[in-house]
């Protein structure tokens, strides 16, 4: 698959791009990784950029569209959970080394982070309602449920969400998740400007499988109408042959049930820019 943009041109737009007040750009790494830009400040949501090839079904059907190396410089690395699409230990391996960066994952796998020989001085364990501010963005940890709740001991969620403030504008990274009723109410009050949601859904072959489920075309589309979300993109399909969705069928969903609400269908290595 040709990617819209990548490598060396890919690596002088991020570095480039230079955004006025109120202003967001976002970056499609593929399935649910992103790099945001508010104004000056970035951060990469989910970063899954080895070119390493899973066993079984579980193959890359494009290559990522930078190395970490080629990420410019980040005020945080945010992952969502443990699976590898999300948190990569290759990817995330190779941006620890950035002394200004910090990282925020699930304070329910910082074990699994200190496994791999990273840890803990700039990492940032989060949990269900819990905040944090890194280089004056003001993060937000939201519980999601990937089929469902899963909690350790301590009782940290495994899977989070992420609401991003930063200069006026509010941005939701849903990470994997199912819709649900809780969802919505934790969410109708944070002003959503943009919302990035999962559409690759599940189904009874995939949960033979093992493979954990996610919101489906019509209950990412009802959410970012639900949360009063004024832009949204969908997320987490193309990468696995085999865990995937037609993103068309988002499209007409909206078409057909929600014409008013704005949304933008991205592909890997594509440049979004957002005014609010």
């Amino acid at each position: 698959m040709k990617l819209y943009r990548s490598d060396a041109a890919l690596q002088q737009e991020m570095k480039e791009t230079s955004l006025p007040p109120g202003t967001a750009a976002l970056w499609a790494l593929g399935q649910a990784g992103f790099l945001i830009q508010i104004e000056d400040k970035r951060l990469v949501i989910d970063p899954y950029l080895s070119n390493k090839t899973a066993g079984g079904p579980w193959v890359r059907q494009f290559p990522a569209p930078v190395t970490p190396e080629q990420l410019p410089e980040l005020e945080a690395v945010l992952c969502t959970h443990q699976h590898d699409d999300h948190m990569d230990a290759s990817t995330l391996a190779k941006l620890y080394p950035r002394q200004t960066t910090q990282f925020i994952i699930p304070r329910a796998h910082a074990g699994l982070m200190a496994s791999w020989g990273l840890g803990p001085e700039r990492i940032i364990g989060m949990n269900h309602m819990e905040s944090a501010t890194v280089n004056g963005v003001e993060l937000r940890a939201i519980a999601a449920m990937h089929d469902r709740f899963e909690q350790d001991d301590q009782g940290n969620h495994r899977y989070l969400g992420y609401v991003i403030r930063c200069g006026g504008l509010t941005i939701y990274h849903s990470g994997d998740t199912i819709g649900f009723p809780e969802l919505a109410e934790w969410l109708k009050d944070e002003r959503i400007d943009i919302a990035l949601i999962p559409i690759n859904g599940r189904d009874y072959a995939r949960t033979a499988q093992g493979i954990v489920g996610n919101c489906n075309y019509r209950e990412a589309a009802d959410l970012a109408a639900a949360i009063g979300a004024d832009m949204v993109i969908p997320m987490h399909f193309g990468m696995f042959a085999h865990n995937d969705e037609n993103p068309a069928y988002f499209v007409d969903y909206l078409y057909t049930r929600y014409r008013a609400q704005k949304f933008h269908m991205m592909t890997a290595g594509e440049r979004f820019i957002y005014m609010k």
